[in-house]
C-alpha cells in the first residue's frame, strides 16, 4: 500500500506542475493586470510632462525671438501673431495634449473617491480651449478687430476659469486616495494661488497695466502644478506596472 501511495502522489505532483497550481495563476493573471494597468498610464504621465515642458521651453524662447513683445503688458497669446507665430501655435498644441493625457491618466489612477468628474471635465473643456487659441489667432493692440480675435477674446478668460475651478477640485480629491496624499497639500495650494493670479490678472486688465506680467506668473503656476501631478501619476504607474513584473 505505501507503494502505491507513493506513485499516486507522484502521479499528483506530476499533474499539480503540468496544470499549474491554480493560485499561481491567479496571481501571474493579476501580475498581468497590474503591468497591462501601470504602462499606458505611465506613457500618458510621461507625454504630459514632455508636453509641458515644450510648452514652458517654447514660451521662454518667444521672449527672446520677440524682444518687440513687451512681456509685462502684452499676453503671450500674442506671440502667435508675427514671424514665430508657429512656434505659439505649436504651444497651445502641445498644451492641449499634455491636459487631455493628463486627464486620461488621472482618470485611470486615481480611486472612485478620489476622482472629481466635474473637476476633470473642466480640464479638459480647458485642453479644447487651447485648440481653440490656437486656431483663432489674438488681435493686436490697435489692430482692426476680426472675427477670430473676438473668438479669441471671449474663449481666453472661459477657458481659464474653467482650468482654475478644474485644478482646485482635483487637487481636493488627491486627499481621498492614499497613493495621491503626498502631494495633495501642495497641489491645492497652486491650485489656489492660480485663483488669486486670476484675479489680480482680471484687475491688471482693468487698470490697463502689468496684465502680461500677471498672465506669465499664472502660466508658471498651472505649469507647476501639471508636472507635479504627472510626475506622481508616472511615478504610481511606474509601482503598479512593477508589482506585476
Amino acid at each position: 500500500m505505501s507503494g502505491q501511495d507513493a506513485a499516486d502522489g507522484e502521479r499528483s505532483l506530476a499533474r499539480s506542475g503540468q496544470n499549474g497550481d491554480p493560485s499561481t495563476a491567479s496571481t501571474d493573471a493579476g501580475k498581468k493586470r497590474d503591468r497591462q494597468a501601470g504602462r499606458p498610464v505611465a506613457v500618458l504621465a510621461t507625454v504630459a510632462i514632455l508636453a509641458t515642458a515644450y510648452f514652458v521651453v517654447i514660451i521662454a524662447a518667444l521672449h527672446f525671438l520677440s524682444p518687440d513683445f513687451n512681456p509685462i503688458e502684452r499676453p503671450t497669446s500674442e506671440y502667435a501673431v508675427g514671424p514665430f507665430g508657429y512656434l505659439m501655435t505649436s504651444a497651445f498644441v502641445a498644451l492641449s495634449l499634455s491636459t487631455w493625457a493628463l486627464v486620461i491618466g488621472l482618470r485611470r489612477d486615481l480611486s472612485r473617491p478620489a476622482q472629481s468628474r466635474l473637476g476633470l471635465g473642466l480640464l479638459w473643456v480647458w485642453g479644447i480651449g487651447l485648440l481653440v487659441a490656437a486656431t483663432f489667432p489674438i488681435d493686436l493692440d490697435g489692430a482692426p478687430q476680426t472675427l477670430a480675435g473676438t473668438i479669441h477674446a471671449i474663449n481666453g478668460p472661459l477657458i481659464f476659469l474653467s482650468l482654475i475651478v478644474g485644478t482646485n477640485l482635483v487637487s481636493r480629491g488627491f486627499k481621498e486616495d492614499v497613493r495621491w496624499r503626498p502631494i495633495h497639500r501642495f497641489a491645492s495650494v497652486l491650485a489656489l494661488i492660480m485663483i488669486v493670479e486670476f484675479v489680480a490678472g482680471g484687475l491688471a486688465r482693468a487698470m490697463e497695466t502689468g496684465a502680461g506680467l500677471a498672465q506669465r506668473i499664472l502660466a508658471v503656476t498651472f505649469a507647476t502644478w501639471f508636472v507635479l501631478t504627472a510626475l506622481r501619476l508616472r511615478a504610481n504607474a511606474t509601482k503598479t506596472a512593477s508589482l506585476g513584473a
